[in-house]
């Protein structure tokens, strides 16, 4: 089953748990009773007609959000989002939030919208400062992480287009995801205890299209490193993995290319992490195409090697 008719289904189930209030219909009753006769005589399909409205209002009511959900995108960002990301929101596949926050040097950051898959949070956001953010860097209040229930999200990547004025910032932020049981969101900011907090639908996120085990070595300059997991979304790809420290430290990811069926995809980010466990990295890719049979995930890697990571 489809995630909207899924959507809808629950929808439907909670409409069947909503009930007229019990005084109701003696009130609506009362009132045809104190009509003149000529009306008195179609009370029944007036009665009939009264009863049609209420339900179609309860149905309107209650539905509102997700309808407007389902047929709006955020908009204003044809010219800062990626190709992957501008489908999906021309698919309606994001959640507009439209709440702000004024610092006290007179900034203003809105939360315009969020899409959120099991991969990232990609916040959509307006800045808007008094003064030329260029000139005044003070101006450009970053967030730094999402807390909520069971949620501390990380920043992970954030990007943005400069008006001509130099005041306005519209772009997007990366966040880890959040907890699929948050209902609430705080965002917290770099250099200030002013934070912003929006509500959250986590049965709007989506899921991923690919989440599997990969567990393949290589020897890349006499050192081992270990591919474990790629986990595909419909707003990205990212590929982890583990291996000598040295070694990772001193990898070009950019000469790693994922490729999908003979089309390279793009590359967005990548990073490493040492802890107690050993050494550990992550590379990010755009959204891989799913429409391919068969869909074939092929990592080249330095010296020309070629490993094969995904067949479907």
């Amino acid at each position: 089953m489809g995630r909207m008719k899924q959507q809808f289904e629950r929808e439907k189930e909670q409409l069947q748990k909503v009930h007229a209030p019990k005084e109701l219909e003696s009130r609506l009753r009362n009132r045809l009773d104190h009509l003149p006769n000529q009306k008195q005589r179609r009370s029944g399909k007036v009665w009939r007609r009264l009863a049609a409205l209420i339900i179609i209002s309860i149905l309107i009511g209650y539905n509102y959000q997700s309808l407007a959900y389902y047929g709006k995108k955020i908009i204003g960002y044809d010219h800062v989002i990626s190709n992957t990301l501008q489908q999906l929101n021309d698919s309606g596949m994001g959640q507009t939030i439209n709440k702000s926050i004024t610092f006290e040097d007179g900034t203003t950051f809105t939360i315009d919208g969020i899409i959120v898959d099991e991969n990232q949070l990609i916040m959509f956001y307006t800045l808007e400062s008094p003064g030329s953010i260029v000139k005044n860097t003070e101006y450009d209040h970053q967030p730094i992480n999402i807390t909520g229930f069971l949620t501390n999200a990380s920043h992970e990547s954030g990007m943005g287009e400069v008006s001509e004025d130099e005041k306005v910032i519209r772009g997007t932020h990366s966040f880890e995801t959040p907890n699929g049981f948050a209902k609430e969101l705080t965002v917290h900011f770099h250099e200030t205890t002013e934070t912003l907090t929006f509500s959250y639908n986590p049965e709007k996120a989506m899921g991923h299209t690919i989440k599997q085990t990969i567990n393949e070595k290589v020897i890349l300059n006499e050192a081992l490193l270990t591919f474990q997991t790629i986990e595909a979304s419909p707003t990205s790809t990212i590929i982890k993995g583990k291996g000598d420290k040295e070694l990772i430290e001193s990898l070009n990811f950019e000469q790693m290319e994922l490729i999908v069926n003979g089309e390279k995809i793009n590359l967005l980010s990548n990073g490493y992490s040492t802890n107690i466990t050993g050494t550990t990295f992550e590379i990010t890719y755009d959204a891989i195409p799913t429409d391919s049979n068969p869909l074939e995930v092929t990592l080249h890697l330095p010296n020309d090697q070629v490993l094969k990571i995904y067949r479907d």
